[in-house]
């Protein structure tokens, strides 16, 4: 949002949350229902069937389409994507074209089931293959006999949780940035995405490791557009977990800190085939040095914040009311915010940002557990 606002766009947003950030910066907010599977379908297609789609250059879309890309078809018909195709969504969320993908091309990743078998062993993770966030993980407690639709079964690797934000135009790649992530567990959700910091320091060889491994699932799979691909570091190796085939959180480390051109504008030009960027043929797409901390805070237990409450500065993601006297009520698990720092320095950054949280942790009483992570997914 606020990426393609500094790019000078007029935009419409249609999300789950409508926090007060956005209502600010958007012409118009839409408020969709959003579970864990994503949009509600009717819901979000009623919303765009309003709207005169001649007005728009087209639909820029963030999570919730990777358990539903028919929906992103469906849309399509009425506004042109920017971004990558249903297509490219699907077949990278298919576990079974996905992974069969990077053991061809000889990708480092960890052992996956599609079914359960008798090898798996308790401590395996469950994964949903249309979930985002790690909400949808769960740890296999016993040996898995009962297959479960659009579940898939992987080993868990111990290590750094780490991202790479890249650009891809006409099977060519330029990253943008190397991240590190976080949880935020619970019992119910031990991995539940906790935040990021962009920027790291990571050797060259973790650093060609992931470059290489963008470059092949951007040609298997026809990428464009800015996309995140997600894994595990151990031993200095990198493990692959998943693509992320549109605009990730760790975008939002980076959107208003381009040097050369606005990220948001890349991700257009990138994905209507722009004849400035169809001869790509850069290193990396040159970005401030800057890191970018961010954390999300969620509620542990129901809750309600009066509208008089005043948020820092620092403070994202905040939540809003339509009726200016009401106050706000959350369930317990539903993020309030987000917290955010910068520095130069992705160490110093992540010293802030938690610094920053448990301020924010105390004005509103909340007693709030992040573990040093071992794994994000």
């Amino acid at each position: 949002m606020a990426g393609a606002v500094e790019a000078g766009y007029e935009v419409t947003s249609i999300d789950g949350f409508a926090d007060q950030q956005t209502v600010e910066l958007a012409h118009v907010a839409i408020l969709v229902a959003y579970d864990e599977y994503g949009f509600n379908a009717t819901a979000l297609l009623g919303e765009i069937a309003k709207l005169d789609a001649t007005q728009y250059l087209g639909f820029v879309y963030g999570s919730g389409f990777e358990a539903q890309p028919d929906l992103l078809e469906a849309i399509s018909g009425t506004i042109p994507l920017i971004g990558n195709v249903p297509s490219s969504v699907k077949a990278v969320k298919t576990p079974a074209r996905f992974f069969a993908t990077l053991k061809l091309a000889n990708i480092a990743h960890p052992k996956t089931y599609l079914q359960p078998t008798m090898e798996l062993l308790a401590g395996y993770l469950q994964k949903f293959s249309g979930g985002c966030g790690g909400t949808h993980i769960k740890i296999v407690t016993d040996k898995v006999s009962r297959f479960e639709s659009n579940r898939y079964y992987q080993e868990k690797i111990d290590g750094q949780p780490v991202s790479l934000l890249f650009l891809a135009c006409t099977n060519k790649i330029a990253p943008v940035g190397f991240n590190e992530q976080w949880i935020s567990s619970t019992t119910a959700m031990p991995f539940r995405y906790g935040g990021a910091v962009s920027q790291i320091k990571l050797n060259l060889s973790l650093q060609q490791q992931m470059i290489e491994a963008a470059k092949v699932l951007t040609q298997q799979f026809n990428l464009v557009g800015l996309n995140s691909l997600d894994g595990i570091v151990q031993d200095d190796i990198f493990y692959v977990l998943e693509i992320n085939p549109r605009l990730s959180a760790s975008f939002d480390l980076y959107a208003t800190h381009s040097v050369e051109r606005n990220l948001m504008d890349l991700h257009i030009q990138a994905s209507l085939d722009d004849e400035a960027l169809l001869t790509m043929d850069i290193k990396f797409v040159p970005v401030i040095p800057i890191s970018k901390a961010c954390v999300v805070i969620y509620a542990i237990e129901d809750m309600v914040i009066s509208t008089k409450f005043t948020w820092p500065d620092w403070v994202v993601d905040c939540p809003y009311s339509q009726q200016k006297n009401d106050d706000i009520r959350l369930l317990a698990g539903q993020p309030i915010c987000s917290v955010v720092a910068q520095a130069d320095d992705a160490g110093v950054a992540k010293e802030i940002v938690d610094t920053r949280a448990e301020v924010i942790n105390n004005l509103l009483k909340i007693v709030l557990k992040r573990d040093e992570y071992a794994s994000l997914l």
